[in-house]
């Protein structure tokens, strides 16, 4: 099984940036919030718009990268799909 995974690894049959998207998005998530308490601790009324507005772009940014490897992903699996009935 290791020596599969390391192979499609390797041809790039199996991609790693969706993977860590997900693992990024959380910590580009707290920043977010942090720099927004920040704002608003520091006394500063503008604190709450990237609070909302910026955390709510975080993750449509994210999704938007992670949408491009779900459509290869799935375009795979047709591609693979149409392959075995020919």
């Amino acid at each position: 099984m290791y020596r599969n995974t390391l192979k499609s690894y390797l041809r790039f049959d199996k991609l790693i940036a969706p993977t860590l998207l997900r693992v990024l998005f959380w910590p580009a998530l707290a920043a977010c919030i942090y720099y927004s308490s920040w704002l608003i601790v520091a006394g500063n009324p503008i604190g709450w718009i990237p609070l909302t507005i910026g955390s709510l772009f975080v993750r449509i940014l994210f999704e938007g990268m992670i949408l491009f490897f779900s459509i290869n992903e799935k375009l795979q699996n047709i591609n693979q799909s149409l392959s075995r009935h020919d």
